[in-house]
């Protein structure tokens, strides 16, 4: 099935394992940037910096509010546990001719950094926004689990290939 994607037509937030949406501007997704390591020596000419399987650099997850609320506080309390951003995207499907809906849900967990308060101005939003350290993030279109990295328990899978099952062999952990 030929797809082209459109936009996202709707979005909702809500604490991990809550039904309890909550109104937000826009969510910012990290950016997957492997850890590299630079590779030097006989047989290569000059070096190549080749990704570590399953390392990521800092995945941060921004959260902008409209205003100062009591939600943005709960993000920075030692109680956090995590969010799910659910969304639901248009596509035009070429073979149907007729545009459709896919499900997204992002499930983060991890550590406020930051909690920017913003500015109070009449008559405007006050540009709050959460900073969230992810160590846990899951990510799946149409229920089908697309990419999961844990990374505390060493985890990497991408469209359900285990990329550190045989690291987890060796440190014994699986």
């Amino acid at each position: 099935m030929k797809t082209i994607p459109i936009k996202v037509e709707g979005l909702s937030v809500f604490p991990e394992g809550s039904n309890n949406n909550f109104a937000t501007g826009d969510i910012t997704l990290p950016n997957l940037t492997p850890l590299t390591s630079t590779v030097s020596g006989a047989s290569i000419l000059g070096e190549v910096d080749l990704p570590s399987q399953g390392h990521y650099g800092s995945l941060e997850v921004g959260i902008a509010w409209r205003t100062i609320n009591k939600e943005a506080f709960d993000m920075v309390s030692p109680d956090f546990k995590g969010l799910e951003i659910r969304g639901a995207f248009s596509e035009f499907d070429n073979s149907r001719s007729s545009v459709v809906t896919r499900a997204i849900k992002v499930v983060v967990r991890g550590f406020s950094k930051s909690l920017d308060l913003g500015t109070l101005a009449q008559n405007a939003t006050t540009g709050t926004t959460n900073t969230i350290e992810a160590t846990y993030l899951k990510i799946f279109i149409d229920g089908q689990a697309v990419f999961e990295l844990d990374k505390f328990n060493y985890i990497c899978r991408i469209n359900r290939k285990d990329a550190l099952l045989d690291v987890r062999k060796a440190l014994g952990l699986a």
